[in-house]
């Protein structure tokens, strides 16, 4: 567990883009001339802080904008700090930077951010050998102190793009930082009903636990790099440091296990690894700038995670070195990167590129916006009678072969005949494929380019035979097929088309558009006898020139046998055609003896297709969905507003091919619905759902919530993974594109608040402690059903009301105590059932303590004393009260309403109902500790020590048999105690039930032996007393007496 150290060796690096626009330096602070300053005038506080350590900084000087990719850099000293971190403390990734001269540049804390009202301000100046860095962080809350940056950095020498992230899980920036995780609950409260991530220890020898429910694992999941990514090929490493402990908060019965799953797309996920203890070294990578990781696991602890990206610098540059690209591609050697600066890249030597089958990288360095090949002549129109392309792979290219960043213009490849698929194929670029890359029995990796405006009788913009492709975050559009041979006829693929066996991967790519031109397939995608995955794809606005231009298949058009498509999370709206408005797939051509077409389409959005009218029309089965023949499986999908029958499946594979889909007018199968999605309420095209509890909005780039809530929310097959939603997430995953993605809109799960009188303020967010709200009732007025909110210790001098929702309040750690100055400390007036919960409070010194008026929820684990009067039920209340201790209340315990398992006196306490009334004997009632005595250990608030007493209250485990004992400390008696700290770390223990296990580690071994000598030669004062081996888990300090 240890920290980031840093010194003079540090060795750091920068990359400087070729470009006018974009640049990216790594900085490292001169700690002598860096330092950070608090101030808190009423708290009395002026301390100075150094900084070590380096950040890189990204600007764009055509967009004006600016970032900080990732800040390493740490203060010192900083033992009275919440985080040791500069970033964590200034926020610097969150923070939106605006270039304000040539040299400056301002960053704000952006206003979707959490706890808004905060004010973070850093300055940039730019300066010949490194940077200046002014700022102030005031935080509006009661802790109300200033922080105040002044630091100067040097820059680095160039070597490549680098990002580094570092956690030592001493704060709680995991929460934040991972994208997609199980509930973060504390170690001391009861624990929830569901798999969850947990703090354990202090400061620096914190780390992270997995905690499992029911054989379901706890997970945690990563995106690397945090902030906007490079888009492009990136490599590195993630170190985390793994144990599976048997403490206080975990148990090794059943054994522990921690598995990882990486996946470069975050849909697509490698097969989960299982980590041994120890340090771990896992090779990351992505072709497309993001790394995403995924931990699962139960009984096990991470500490110290550390990520190394990388993008290498360009080895070879055009115009610099070589004048045209393909100089510089026939000078490039394996591994090499070839960077081609800003401009229009026009004639020989910059169209029809060759790889050579080479495994290089060519990139631009600006993008695609300001780089572009140009296959049009010299008056601008696209070439006539001849072929012209941007790119032609047709070496066996691999994987490794990555063309990325450019826009390719006005390609063609004239005539409309290829061999037929029971003939030899000749490699020939002549075939008519592919207008602005064609790719022959070739497996390249396309990045983030633009193919515009390309036509060719098979995939107008790209075109594929064969080969295993891989096109990420490309945009094809407007490019079509058919016309550019002699029958002026024909077209298949407007965007693009895989053939003879093509293995393609099309991952967040838009294909909009796109046209064919007469008897044509697939105005946006044609696939034939090949498999092609489809994810995170925008399939929308392709369509035949004309109504009269016969076209099946608007989106896509998929035909043969061996085709095996998949779309998952994937977007097709506003296409037409006259059959298959979105989607056409036929087993025809049929090969005797070969498989079926295969079509799943999984978490797609399909709507505002349309079939175009014609004679070929067939009303009552043209869809936007039509297969026949195929083995068709829809999940979780949303077919809605499209002309047209929505699904029309013939022939199917299966008796059910559509499950757990919103269809409108209906279709057969399990869990599927026919109610209106309510996309989200706005002008523009958006998909996402509306939801009470949180939709992303993509113009605004944050979370909004609406006043309506989309049947489709939480409504998918309950089998399918949905820990990529954000929280909360119903735990069942959405139907639609964003289903299952970190855009899902938020469904019905619970939200954990926290409340802390002695640091929080009501106008924080209240989702972590270091943002807690002030008061319970905040708290309670914030959350929706299904919530907790959480109270740490404190004592809250309010009148608290549940206002009808089903939440669960609860102590967080020790027992917070309400003491209200008059009334009711808890009020249930609003019909409130068995899900409204209040458990693990100490209620003392006040006039009523609950008042249920025709309500029923559910109390367990109060310390009800020395009030007027304890629980009061009226207009027919029947509250569930379990494991309480009413105590000292002079006007009486119960009123109209009964306990079980609980310690109290007069009516509602039968004895039948495993209640008490013996005394429960309180540690010191009179100074507020309500702790039970124990002979085998009880907490002592006051010096945070455990004690051990001479007697032993009644109320050890005398609570509920049926109700898990929770966090209590062993030995517990394996049941649970009654009263507010019954089920927490706090609880006190009951007598050790293992003979001869002298210090309570729950193994019987020679350290036992060893502390009982140690105790007789101390006895005999021969030695001082020493405690051998471990006391988990137990507390290692004990006191006797009291």
């Amino acid at each position: 567990m240890r920290s980031l150290t840093y010194g003079p060796a540090l060795t750091l690096m920068l990359f400087s883009a070729v470009g006018l626009c974009a640049q990216t330096n790594t900085y490292t602070f001169v700690t002598a001339q860096s330092t950070v300053r608090q101030v808190n005038v009423s708290g009395g506080i002026d301390r100075l802080y150094t900084i070590s350590g380096s950040f890189q900084l990204s600007t764009d000087t055509d967009a004006g904008t600016a970032r900080f990719d990732w800040v390493d850099a740490a203060l010192s000293p900083a033992t009275s700090l919440e985080t040791r971190h500069l970033e964590e403390l200034f926020r610097m990734t969150e923070l939106t930077g605006t270039l304000t001269g040539p040299s400056t540049i301002l960053f704000v804390l952006n206003p979707a951010s959490p706890d808004p009202d905060d004010t973070i301000q850093i300055t940039v100046t730019l300066q010949a050998g490194g940077a200046l860095l002014a700022g102030q962080y005031t935080t509006r809350t009661a802790r109300g102190s200033t922080f105040t940056l002044n630091a100067y950095a040097s820059v680095q020498a160039a070597a490549g793009w680098t990002y580094r992230y570092y956690d030592d899980f001493s704060t709680g920036k995991a929460q934040t930082d991972s994208y997609a995780h199980s509930v973060f609950w504390p170690a001391n409260a009861f624990p929830p009903a569901e798999p969850y991530l947990s703090y354990f220890g202090s400061g620096q020898g914190r780390a992270l636990a997995f905690v499992g429910y029911v054989g379901q694992p706890a997970h945690l999941g990563y995106r690397f790099p945090l902030g906007p990514t490079p888009d492009r090929h990136v490599r590195g490493s993630l170190g985390i440091d793994v144990a599976f402990p048997s403490n206080a908060l975990i148990s090794q019965t059943p054994p522990g296990y921690l598995m990882v799953s990486l996946s470069d797309d975050g849909t697509h996920w490698s097969t989960p690894e299982a980590l041994d203890t120890g340090r771990h070294e896992i090779p990351i990578e992505s072709l497309h700038g993001t790394c995403y990781v995924m931990f699962l696991g139960a009984s096990a602890m991470i500490d110290n995670l550390s990520v190394d990206l990388a993008s290498p610098a360009a080895t070879i540059r055009v115009p610099q070195d070589y004048p045209t690209i393909q100089q510089a591609l026939n000078a490039a050697a394996d591994g090499d990167v070839v960077e081609v600066g800003p401009g229009t890249w026009r004639g020989d030597g910059n169209n029809d590129l060759d790889f050579l089958g080479k495994a290089v990288t060519l990139r631009s360095s600006g993008g695609p916006d300001s780089t572009v090949i140009d296959c049009a002549g010299s008056g601008g129109q696209p070439p006539h009678n001849t072929v012209r392309r941007g790119v032609y792979f047709h070496s066996n290219e691999s994987r490794r072969s990555i063309l990325q960043g450019f826009t390719i213009r006005a390609g063609r490849a004239q005539g409309d005949a290829i061999p037929p698929d029971d003939m030899r194929w000749n490699l020939d670029p002549g075939h008519p494929i592919g207008g602005g890359i064609y790719i022959e029995f070739a497996s390249p990796t396309i990045v983030n380019c633009r193919v515009v405006n390309c036509g060719a009788e098979y995939g107008g913009g790209i075109g594929s035979v064969g080969g295993q492709p891989a096109i990420i975050h490309c945009r094809v559009e407007n490019c079509t097929a058919g016309g550019l041979g002699a029958a002026e006829s024909g077209g298949f693929g407007g965007g693009i088309a895989l053939i003879r066996g093509c293995q393609a991967t099309i991952t967040g790519c838009t294909i909009t558009g796109n046209t064919t031109y007469f008897n044509s397939r697939g105005a946006g995608i044609y696939i034939r006898r090949s498999t092609a995955r489809i994810t995170d794809c925008d399939i929308s606005f392709n369509t035949p020139p004309n109504e009269n231009a016969l076209t099946i298949g608007g989106g896509l058009c998929c035909e043969g046998s061996e085709t095996a498509v998949t779309l998952t999370h994937c977007i097709l709206s506003y296409n037409t055609a006259h059959m298959g408005a979105a989607l056409y797939a036929e087993r025809a051509p049929d090969i005797a003896g070969l498989p079926a077409c295969s079509i799943r389409i999984v978490n797609c959005t399909v709507a505002n297709n349309a079939i175009l009218p014609g004679p070929w029309m067939r009303p009552a089965i043209e869809a936007a969905i039509e297969t026949f023949g195929c083995d068709t499986r829809v999940r979780n999908t949303i077919a809605y507003y499209n002309q047209g029958v929505q699904i029309t499946i013939v022939d199917p594979a299966v008796n059910s091919p559509v499950t757990y889909c919103d269809v409108q007018g209906g279709y057969p199968g399990t869990g599927n619905i026919s109610a209106d999605p309510r996309f989200a309420p706005v002008a523009t095209r958006d998909y996402h759902l509306q939801s009470l509890y949180g939709r992303y909005d993509p113009r605004q780039s944050k979370w909004v919530k609406d006043t309506v809530h989309s049947p489709c929310i939480d409504a998918g097959d309950p089998d399918d993974y949905f820990a990529r939603e954000p929280h909360p997430n119903g735990r069942h995953i959405n139907m639609g594109a964003y289903g299952g993605t970190e855009q899902a809109s938020m469904g019905t799960g619970s939200l954990v608040y926290h409340v802390d009188i002695a640091t929080g303020d009501d106008g924080n967010s209240g989702l972590s402690r270091q943002r807690a709200f002030r008061t319970i009732q905040r708290g309670i007025d914030v959350a929706r059903n299904n919530d907790t909110v959480l109270v740490w210790p404190g004592v809250y001098p309010e009148e608290i009301a549940f206002k009808g929702k089903a939440i669960t309040v609860e102590s967080a750690a020790d027992a917070a105590h309400i003491v209200p100055a008059g009334g009711y400390a808890f009020s249930f007036y609003f019909g409130e059932g068995p899900r409204s919960v209040l458990r693990k409070f100490v209620i003392r010194d006040t006039e009523f303590a609950v008042f249920c008026q025709s309500a029923s929820p559910t109390i367990s684990n109060l310390t009800i004393a020395n009030n007027q009067f304890g629980i009061a039920g009226y207009g027919g209340a029947d509250p569930n009260i379990s494991n309480c201790i009413f105590y000292g209340n002079a006007g009486g315990d119960l009123f109209q309403c009964r306990a079980r398992y609980s310690r109290g006196s007069g009516p509602g306490f039968d004895a039948a109902d495993g209640n008490i009334g013996d005394d429960p004997l309180f540690v010191d009632p009179n100074n507020g500790d309500y702790h039970l005595r124990s002979e085998a250990g009880r907490y002592w608030p006051q010096h945070d020590v455990w004690v051990l007493d001479d007697q032993s209250s009644p109320c050890l485990d005398a609570g509920d048999p049926d109700v898990s004992p929770g966090a209590e400390r062993a030995p517990n008696g394996s049941r649970l105690n009654m009263g507010a700290y019954g089920g927490t770390r706090f609880a006190s223990m009951t007598r050790w039930r293992l003979a001869g296990d002298v210090n309570r580690d729950g193994i019987v071994s020679f350290h036992d032996v060893a502390e009982l000598a140690g105790q007789w030669l101390e006895r005999e004062g021969w030695g001082h007393q020493h405690q051998y081996g471990p006391v988990m888990p137990n507390p290692g300090q004990w006191q006797f007496g009291q």
